[in-house]
């Protein structure tokens, strides 16, 4: 009874910490060791996981399947939740390495590193459709081809800088408002290609940018969808017109 329930508390302490799991050739299949402590080891052979060197016969041999199934168990469930955090410390450091990337190609671009950093908080520029650095003014464009694929940068930067909708500022709420606006003027083929049910960013109003800049987080991720679904309703348009065209 002693040896079973030195064998119980090791299986506690063996729940509390994250174990390795022990090789054969590590000394547990040596039956003179008594450096492995068989509370915490998990030993090839099965009858040395409840500290005897001779196969148990009748409530014994019931035991040791026990004893080896709850450390399979224990180990299995510390390995699996190592590895969520280690995928959870890979999924962080890809997103501050897609951070940092897109930081510096702002900043090569003449963006400083305070107001790139900050997602454009504090950004000046000259040109009044402009809100946030790493953004080029779409209306500068001419050819359809051009003026869609402006667009469609834009909102790969308003997607990085906010984090996915998550940390956006006021100069990126303005942005995407005033993007989504011109966007959804243009023609390529087709009318109401950005019309939605219930469309949060086109309230056609003169002084919707400023209004919109005090959009809620939820609100924000929505027009980003919305965007997203105009800009692919523009593609689609734009190249059944370019098929239209060469028939």
């Amino acid at each position: 009874m002693k040896k079973i329930k030195n064998i119980l508390v090791g299986f506690s302490v063996l729940a509390l910490l994250t174990v390795p799991v022990f090789a054969a050739d590590n000394g547990c299949d040596n039956p003179d060791n008594d450096m492995i402590a068989a509370e915490l080891a998990l030993c090839s052979t099965h009858v040395y996981n409840i500290g005897e060197d001779k196969n148990p016969t009748g409530a014994n041999k019931g035991l040791m399947r026990d004893v080896i199934a709850m450390k399979t168990t224990v180990i299995t469930q510390q390995m699996y939740k190592q590895y969520e955090q280690m995928e959870s410390m890979l999924r962080r450091l890809k997103t501050q390495l897609e951070k940092a990337v897109l930081t510096s190609s702002l900043e090569a671009k003449g963006a400083s590193s305070g107001s790139s950093s900050s997602g454009g908080d504090g950004f000046k520029s000259p040109d009044k459709n402009i809100y946030m650095a790493g953004i080029k003014n779409c209306l500068n464009f001419y050819q359809d081809s051009e003026i869609l694929k402006c667009y469609e940068d834009n909102l790969t930067v308003l997607v990085n800088m906010s984090q996915h909708g998550s940390e956006p500022t006021s100069e990126m709420k303005k942005q995407l408002a005033h993007d989504y606006e011109q966007l959804a003027k243009q023609k390529f083929g087709g009318t109401g290609n950005c019309d939605t049910p219930k469309n949060v960013c086109l309230n056609k109003d003169s002084d919707n940018i400023n209004k919109q800049k005090m959009m809620s987080k939820a609100v924000f991720n929505e027009c980003l969808n919305d965007a997203r679904t105009c800009l692919q309703n523009q593609y689609r348009a734009y190249n059944n017109s370019q098929k239209m065209q060469k028939k």
